[in-house]
């Protein structure tokens, strides 16, 4: 098992899920080089509502799914590295 501590970069934002209760969210094309992993925080703007990492990154872009279609989203994604200190 690999010891993981927090990067230095991360990205947030909002989205909201469609009819299929699923957003794509796009990141930046240098995130498919990373490979420590990555942290997600999802809160849903209704707290009666559930969101979940659908599909984790990959390439650059990651899903977000909930319980309800057309469900506003606050997404975070903090980049991981190893403890050997490399990206």
């Amino acid at each position: 098992m690999r010891e993981t501590n927090r990067e230095s970069w991360s990205y947030s934002g909002e989205a909201w899920t469609g009819d299929d209760c699923r957003a794509v969210i796009v990141l930046p094309v240098f995130v498919r080089a990373h490979r420590a992993g990555f942290e997600y925080e999802l809160t849903p703007a209704n707290p009666h509502r559930s969101a979940t990492v659908g599909e984790e990154i990959l390439d650059h872009t990651f899903t977000i799914e909930t319980d309800q279609p057309h469900v506003k989203v606050a997404w975070r994604v903090t980049a991981l590295r190893d403890s050997a200190g490399e990206p």
